[in-house]
C-alpha cells in the first residue's frame, strides 16, 4: 500500500452515512491509511419504495441517506478505526462550532477537511421551470453555506500545526 501520509491525521468527513456513498468510501479509506475520523451526517428524510431498495436507483438512495451512521460505523469497527460520529446540520453555525469542538475535545487538532455532503431537489423539481424558491434555499443552505461555515472553521482554528 501507498503511504499517503494520513498516519496520525485528523480528518472531518461530511456526508458520510450513506455507505454506498462518496463519504463513507473516503472514510474507509482514510482508516486504513491510518487517520482518525470525524463523520457528520443529517439525516434526509424523502420518501422512498422499501421493496426498491435492492436495486440501483433514487429508492435506495434515498433509504441510505434516510438512516444514521451505524452501517458505516460497523465498517469502520471491521477495521479497528479510530472515529467519532456527529449528526449535525452543516447549514447551522452553532451547529459547525459543535462539531469542531467535539473533534478538538476528542483528538486535539483537525488536519483536514472533506466537504462531502450535498443536498439538491429530490422531489422532482429538478427543472428551471419549476424550481421552487425552498428548493434553491436548502440547496444553497447545504452545498454553499454549509461548504462554507465548514471551511471558515478549520482555517480559524488550525493553529499552528495546519498546512
Amino acid at each position: 500500500m501507498i503511504d499517503c501520509g494520513l498516519k496520525g491525521r485528523v480528518a472531518i468527513i461530511t456526508g458520510a452515512n450513506n455507505p454506498e456513498g462518496i463519504g463513507a468510501r473516503t472514510a474507509l479509506t482514510f482508516a486504513r491509511e491510518g487517520a482518525s475520523l470525524v463523520l457528520v451526517y443529517k439525516k434526509m428524510k424523502r420518501t422512498f419504495d422499501e421493496s426498491k431498495t435492492d436495486r440501483c436507483g433514487a429508492d435506495r438512495y434515498f433509504a441510505a441517506n434516510a438512516g444514521d451512521a451505524t452501517v458505516v460505523e460497523a465498517m469502520l469497527k471491521g477495521i479497528n478505526a479510530d472515529y467519532l460520529i456527529i449528526e449535525g446540520d452543516l447549514s447551522d453555525e452553532d451547529s459547525v462550532k459543535e462539531i469542531y469542538d467535539k473533534t478538538v475535545e476528542k483528538y486535539g487538532k483537525v488536519d483536514i477537511l472533506v466537504n462531502n455532503a450535498a443536498d439538491g431537489d429530490m422531489d422532482g423539481i429538478d427543472t428551471i421551470e419549476k424550481i421552487t424558491p425552498k428548493v434553491i434555499d436548502d440547496t444553497f443552505s447545504v452545498n454553499v453555506k454549509g461548504t462554507m461555515l465548514m471551511s471558515r472553521e478549520l482555517v480559524n482554528r488550525r493553529g499552528d500545526y495546519g498546512r
